[in-house]
């Protein structure tokens, strides 16, 4: 699925520079042909109407805010984000018990949360050296009801794709997301301009579930059982993710501008806890591997130094690494651990540049 959102997002990065220096070299032509329209000769202006001149056809970022806060460097705004998506672990394969070592079929167990909330979110962002750019923002989870959470189990060595237990249960998720940002405008034309930067994303997604029904779909006996409205699993995960990426930049005019951007890291850490209540069994996992992350944001000024912004994100994060159980704070097995996670983020906000 990743690869068939990264390809058009790649060609789209590849046509950008071309198609938007069309639009610069248009705006040269127009520029010599009112000058020859003058009478051949580029005019001489006086030093304010040289600054006038100037400041139509100077590079309009979508860093700036609106037309009468030019000088503006510091930006402040607050919005509502819907995330989708879920985050999800799966165990099998090579384990290592007390009494000695072996190998699943993997996976042998799945357990999928779901991440669908309303989040609030805040952002600050500071421009220095007319170049670069500083952004911290936070997200925290505005309502906690974020859908089912499924757990399937393959049990039978011989039919590995038999699915043997299956449940659902009421997620209740409490959510944080941090993200610093370091962006540098490394190419500028008018309106246009590519950005390249780092960054880091803290995420904790913290559940309490409850059971709603279990049952066996291949008609095991020993695995119906009916919740009773309290919880029965809770589980924490968090995600660690240093990135860099790289995006450009389209400012319409001094009221519209668009900026898209593609992300990318290979240091993911991820930790999480699994905890049954009723059965005393704790799971922990440790996780590395790499994350693809991309934006889109379109920006409108529409009143003095007020802004709306509309953004998308996408991210997919896919790391491995092994989960220790325990059983009544014994050491039961260590096992082979995959966590992912597939995020999509709806964000309308509005700002106010200082």
């Amino acid at each position: 699925m990743i690869k068939k959102l990264i390809f058009p997002v790649i060609i789209t990065f590849c046509l950008t520079p071309h198609l938007f220096a069309y639009e610069t070299e248009k705006e040269k032509l127009l520029y010599y042909y009112a000058a020859s329209e003058a009478g051949g000769e580029v005019q001489h202006y006086t030093t304010a109407e040289h600054k006038e001149e100037k400041d139509i056809f100077r590079p309009i970022m979508i860093y700036e805010s609106p037309p009468s806060s030019y000088g503006s460097n510091t930006y402040i705004k607050a919005g509502i984000v819907g995330l989708s998506g879920d985050t999800t672990y799966r165990i099998g394969g090579k384990h290592v018990t007390p009494s000695g070592s072996g190998t699943y079929h993997f996976p042998i167990s799945e357990l999928e949360f779901p991440l669908d909330i309303l989040m609030l979110s805040v952002e600050e962002s500071k421009e220095f050296a007319k170049k670069w750019k500083v952004s911290v923002g936070a997200k925290k989870n505005y309502t906690s009801n974020a859908g089912k959470m499924k757990d399937s189990d393959w049990l039978t060595v011989a039919n590995p794709s038999q699915l043997d237990v299956y449940s659902q249960s009421d997620a209740y998720l409490d959510a944080l997301i941090l993200d610093i940002d370091v962006s540098y405008r490394f190419f500028e034309r008018p309106h246009w301009s590519l950005i390249a930067g780092v960054g880091y994303i803290y995420q904790s997604f913290d559940y309490e579930c409850k059971l709603n029904r279990q049952w066996s779909p291949s008609g095991l006996s020993g695995y119906d059982y009916t919740g009773t409205g309290s919880v029965d699993l809770t589980y924490e995960v968090t995600y660690s993710i240093p990135y860099i990426k790289i995006g450009t930049q389209y400012a319409f005019n001094k009221k519209w501008s668009l900026e898209a951007s593609l992300g990318y890291s290979p240091l993911v850490m991820v930790k999480d806890l699994d905890v049954h209540v009723l059965r005393a069994k704790v799971s922990e996992g440790d996780c590395d591997g790499d994350a693809f992350l991309f934006a889109l944001k379109g920006q409108y000024n529409f009143r003095s130094n007020w802004f709306l912004t509309l953004q998308f994100d996408y991210k997919y994060i896919e790391t491995e690494g092994s989960q220790k159980q325990f059983l009544n704070a014994a050491w039961l097995t260590t096992i082979d651990q995959e966590i992912t996670s597939e995020q999509i983020f709806g964000v309308i906000s509005m700002g106010y540049a200082f």
